[in-house]
């Protein structure tokens, strides 16, 4: 299942040179007889992950704060009722 939308916000697929560079990438590391490389090439890339995580989940806090105060803002511009003539269904 492949995820199209997050936030209302379009997830578009990696352009074919893109996945071609992963995929060679993959393949390079798929050959290496060198174990203590691969392992190196492992640690940093689990560190990289990580930090990745934690910028992602700041983007998205702030991205959620930002949607919540526009939302705020566009209740606040709503127009004002009378709260007795709400109650008495004046208008």
């Amino acid at each position: 299942m492949k995820i199209t939308k997050f936030l209302n916000i379009d997830i578009k697929p990696a352009p074919p040179e893109l996945e071609l560079e992963i995929e060679m990438q993959c393949r390079e590391i798929m050959k290496s007889n060198d174990l203590d490389n691969v392992k190196r090439y492992c640690t940093h890339m689990v560190r990289k992950k990580f930090d990745q995580d934690i910028f992602m989940a700041s983007l998205l806090n702030r991205l959620i704060e930002l949607e919540a105060n526009r939302v705020v803002v566009e209740m606040r511009k709503r127009k004002f009722r009378n709260p007795i003539a709400k109650f008495f269904r004046t208008r």
